[in-house]
C-alpha cells in the first residue's frame, strides 16, 4: 500500500517553547512534549513559588515532576531531522546579506521581522507568536535589522528614529526634547529620502564617468592595437630597408677597393716603367764614367787620342715617359675626402633620426604630466657616462655614473669625441623615449647639468663646445651660491636656494626639458622649450 500524503506535519514534532524540532525531547505528565532545557528553563522561573504548570494546557504540578526523555519521540525527531538535512541541501545556506533568526538552534533560518521591544529578529516560523498572541501584537516590528542594540538611544532606551542634522547623529524622539532641542531634527526616513538625492546625482555623475572612461579605453586600446600592427610592419620594412641600406655601404666599400687598388695599380705601373729606363741609362752612364775614368789613366798618347774621339760624342737621350714627380704623392687626400663623407653622413642620419623620432613621437593620446615624485619617477632611465667623452681631467668611477675634476690628467686615449677644453662628459646613448626623467646629485662650486646634441663640438674651449653656450645645448649651471638656465650663451637667473639634488624631466613630444629641486617635495625651477630636431644626450660640466 502506498501512502499518498502526510499523516502529520513537521511542525506537530516542534517544541511549543522555541518551535523546533526538540532536542532531548521529554514529556510531562499532561502528555505536552518539549525540550530537555526549553521545560527547565521555563520551571525555573517558577521555583521560588514551588509551583509548576504546562507551558501550553497550563495544567499544574507540585512538587516538580520528574523529566525523563522520550525515546519513540526522539527517534521520530531524528528521522525527521535527516530528511531535512537531505532538503537542506538542495535549498542552499543562509545568504550572508542575511539576517539569521535569533531563536533558531542548530541551522539558523532568515528573519523575516525585528521586533524592537524583544531585540530579537524572527525567522516566520518564530514570528508566530508576535501575530497571534494578543500582548506580542503591540510590539513595534521592523524589516529584519542586524545589530539591533546599536539603533537604541544609550540614554533614554529607544529606537533612534530621528538624526540631528547639527550634531551629525542619530536620536531618539525623547533626545529632541532634551540635548538636540532646538536643532534641525528631521526623521531617518526623511533624511534617507535627502541623501538618496544627493547619492543619486552622484551615482548619475559616476555612471556617466563610468561610461567616458570605458569609452576612452575603448578607444584607447584601437588606437594601441593599430599602433601595434603599424610599429611590426614599419619595423619589417626598417630593417629591410637599413639592410638595403647596410649593402650599399658594403658596395660602395668594394667599389671605393676596387678604385683604389686600380688607381694604385696604374701609378705603380707608370712609375715602374719610368724607374725600368731611369735604370738602363743609369747602367749606359756608369759604363762610360768607367772608361773615361780608366782612358785618363792612360799614358799612351796616341791610344788617348784615338779613343777620345770616339767618347766626345753628345750623349744618347731617351724617350722618358712624361711623369710629374711629387716628393709628398700619397693617397691620403682619398682618406680625407672619406672621413669627410662619414662626418657628413653621420650628420644627416642624425638630423634624419631627430626627425623620425619627432614623428614616431606625435602624440595618438596624451598622458596626463606628472605632478609627484612617484609619477615622475615612472619615466625614470639608467644613465652611463661614456668615458671616451670626458675631459682627461675627469675621472669616471662607480661603473661610470660618477664624474670627478681631478688635479693631474687621466690616462685616456685621445679620440674624437672627447672634449678638450671644457671639463664636461657626455653619456651614452641619446635618448629616443617620448618622456624621460633622472636625477643627479652634484656638489662642490659648480656643476653644468642638462642635454645637448651629439654634433656639439668637442674640440676647444671657446663657447661652441661650451654646455649651454651654443644651440645644441640647454644647461642649468648650478653653484653653492647661484643658478641659472643657459642656453645659446643666453643666461637666466633663477633665484633658489642650494640643491644637491636636480630631478630633470624631458618631453620630446611637447618640446620641453624641465628642471626641479628634488628634496621632501618636487620643486621647479625652470623649463625650455626648444624643437628638438636631432638626439639628445645627456650632459654634465664639473667644476671645482
Amino acid at each position: 500500500v502506498r501512502m499518498s500524503t502526510k499523516l502529520w506535519t513537521d511542525e506537530q514534532f516542534n517544541c511549543p517553547v522555541c518551535l523546533d524540532l526538540p532536542n532531548d525531547p521529554v514529556t510531562i505528565p499532561c502528555g505536552h512534549s518539549y525540550c530537555m532545557g526549553c521545560i527547565k528553563d521555563f520551571w525555573s522561573k517558577d521555583e521560588p513559588k514551588g509551583i509548576y504548570s504546562c507551558p501550553q494546557c497550563r495544567q499544574v504540578f507540585c512538587p516538580m515532576p520528574s523529566l525523563s526523555r522520550n525515546t519513540m519521540l526522539a527517534e521520530a525527531v531524528e528521522q525527521l531531522r535527516k530528511g531535512a538535512l537531505k532538503a537542506d541541501t538542495s535549498k542552499g545556506k543562509l545568504s550572508s546579506s542575511a539576517v539569521a533568526c535569533d531563536m533558531c538552534k542548530g541551522k539558523q533560518n532568515a528573519a523575516v521581522k525585528s521586533c524592537l521591544v524583544c531585540m530579537s529578529s524572527y525567522c516566520e516560523a518564530h514570528l508566530k507568536p508576535h501575530q497571534t498572541k494578543k500582548a506580542l501584537k503591540q510590539h513595534e516590528l521592523i524589516p529584519p535589522t542586524s545589530n539591533l542594540a546599536e539603533k537604541i538611544c544609550t540614554q533614554h532606551k529607544y529606537l533612534q528614529e530621528f538624526f540631528c542634522r547639527q550634531c551629525q547623529t542619530f536620536i531618539c524622539w525623547l533626545c529632541t526634547s532634551n540635548q538636540h532641542k532646538g536643532h534641525e531634527s528631521v526623521s531617518t526616513k526623511v533624511e534617507r529620502l535627502e541623501k538618496q538625492k544627493v547619492l543619486s546625482e552622484l551615482q548619475t555623475e559616476t555612471h556617466q564617468r563610468l561610461k567616458d572612461r570605458e569609452q576612452e579605453l575603448k578607444d584607447l586600446k584601437k588606437v594601441m592595437d593599430v599602433m601595434k600592427r603599424s610599429a611590426g610592419k614599419v619595423h619589417s620594412e626598417t630593417e629591410r630597408t637599413l639592410t638595403e641600406l647596410q649593402r650599399s655601404v658594403e658596395r660602395l666599400q668594394e667599389l671605393m677597393e676596387e678604385v683604389l687598388d686600380q688607381a694604385n695599380l696604374e701609378k705603380m705601373s707608370q712609375a715602374q716603367e719610368v724607374a725600368d729606363s731611369l735604370e738602363a741609362e743609369i747602367k749606359v752612364l756608369r759604363k762610360r764614367d768607367t772608361e773615361m775614368r780608366d782612358l785618363a789613366q792612360c799614358e799612351d798618347h796616341i791610344h788617348y787620342l784615338q779613343t777620345c774621339e770616339s767618347m766626345s760624342g753628345p750623349l744618347e737621350t731617351g724617350a722618358l715617359p712624361t711623369v710629374a714627380v711629387n716628393q709628398e704623392a700619397s693617397f691620403e687626400p682619398v682618406l680625407d675626402a672619406v672621413l669627410d663623407l662619414r662626418e657628413r653622413v653621420e650628420d644627416m642620419c642624425n638630423q634624419e633620426l631627430g626627425k623620425i623620432t619627432k614623428e614616431i613621437n606625435i602624440d595618438s593620446f596624451q598622458a596626463p604630466e606628472p605632478r609627484s615624485r612617484e609619477e615622475f619617477l615612472q619615466y625614470a632611465i639608467a644613465l652611463t657616462l661614456d668615458p671616451n667623452t670626458a675631459h682627461r681631467r675627469l675621472a669616471i668611477s662607480e661603473g661610470d655614473t660618477k664624474a670627478t675634476l681631478q688635479g693631474a690628467a687621466q690616462p685616456y686615449l685621445d679620440t674624437p669625441e672627447r672634449f678638450d677644453g671644457w671639463t664636461q662628459v657626455m653619456c651614452q646613448g641619446p635618448m629616443y623615449a617620448q618622456r624621460c626623467y633622472w636625477e643627479v646629485e652634484w656638489r662642490g662650486r659648480g656643476s653644468s647639468i642638462g642635454v645637448a646634441y651629439g654634433a656639439v663640438s668637442r674640440k676647444g674651449s671657446d663657447a661652441r663646445s661650451g654646455l649651454g653656450y651654443n644651440a645644441r645645448s640647454w644647461t642649468l649651471e648650478l653653484s653653492d651660491t647661484c643658478c641659472a638656465a643657459m642656453h645659446d650663451n643666453q643666461k637666466r637667473d633663477i633665484p633658489v636656494t642650494y640643491s644637491p639634488r636636480l630631478g630633470v624631466y624631458l618631453d620630446l613630444s611637447s618640446g620641453t626639458l624641465a628642471f626641479y629641486s628634488v628634496a621632501d617635495s618636487m620643486t621647479h625651477l625652470h623649463t625650455f622649450h626648444a624643437n628638438f630636431t636631432q638626439p639628445l644626450y645627456a650632459a654634465f660640466g664639473v667644476g671645482t
